[in-house]
C-alpha cells in the first residue's frame, strides 16, 4: 500500500514538473521572459538574496515609478535590479561626465536619440540612498514576480554535489516504488473432512 502511494506521488510529481516546464517554455517564447537570481540583498525583504524573478522586456517610455527593472550599464559586467524612483527626459551632461548609458542585459548599447529614451533613477529597497548615478536607457527588463529563496535552492541543485544527491534520491525512490515485488505464495491448507456416517 505504501509503495503504491509513493509510486503514484512520484508519477504525479513528474507530470506536474513536465507541465510546469512546458508552461514556462510557452510563456517564455510568447513574452521573451527570462529568469534572474538575486545575488545580493539590496531588494530585501520582498526580493531577498537568493530569490528568483521572472522578467519581461519593456521600453523606457512605458516605465512608471515603483517598477522593478533590470538594466546593465555600458562597460559594466554585472546587471542591476532595483526599483524606479524617478523618470524624466534625458539631461545634458558634460563631455567628461561618467557614462550613464544602460540597457536591458544582452541588448547592446541604447539609442539615446530614440523617442523612447528616458533618464531614470534607481534605488534598492534595502538601500538608504539611490544609486550613485542615473541611468540613460531606451529599454529594460521589468520584474513581473519573484519567488524568495528559490534561487538558493536552484544553486545548490546546480552544484555537482547537490545534483548528484538529487539524482540519487530520485532514482532510489523510483526504484523502490516500481521494483517488481515477488508474489507471496498462497498457503493452501488441505483440510480433510472426516466422512460422516449416518446414524443407524
Amino acid at each position: 500500500m505504501v509503495r503504491k502511494v509513493i509510486g503514484r506521488s512520484i508519477t504525479a510529481l513528474f507530470v506536474l514538473l513536465a507541465l510546469g516546464l512546458l508552461s514556462w517554455f510557452i510563456f517564455a517564447k510568447a513574452t521573451d521572459a527570462t529568469l534572474i537570481t538575486f545575488r545580493t540583498g539590496s531588494m530585501a525583504p520582498t526580493m531577498p538574496q537568493g530569490a528568483v524573478a521572472v522578467t519581461v522586456p519593456i521600453r523606457a517610455s512605458e516605465l512608471v515609478v515603483d517598477d522593478v527593472i533590470t538594466v546593465q550599464r555600458a562597460n559594466e559586467l554585472v546587471p542591476v535590479t532595483h526599483r524606479v524612483t524617478a523618470i524624466g527626459p534625458l539631461q545634458e551632461r558634460p563631455d567628461n561626465a561618467a557614462d550613464i548609458r544602460a540597457a536591458a542585459p544582452g541588448s547592446g548599447p541604447p539609442d539615446l536619440t530614440s523617442p523612447h529614451a528616458r533618464q531614470i533613477q534607481l534605488q534598492g529597497d534595502d538601500n538608504d540612498t539611490p544609486d550613485h548615478l542615473p541611468y540613460a536607457l531606451t529599454d529594460a527588463r521589468k520584474v513581473v514576480f519573484a519567488v524568495p529563496y528559490l534561487g538558493s535552492v536552484l544553486m545548490i541543485l546546480q552544484a555537482p554535489l547537490g545534483r548528484g544527491a538529487m539524482i540519487l534520491v530520485v532514482a532510489s525512490l523510483v526504484v523502490w516504488a516500481f521494483w517488481p515485488r515477488t508474489p507471496i505464495p498462497a498457503t493452501t491448507a488441505s483440510t480433510r473432512s472426516s466422512p460422516r456416517h449416518a446414524a443407524r
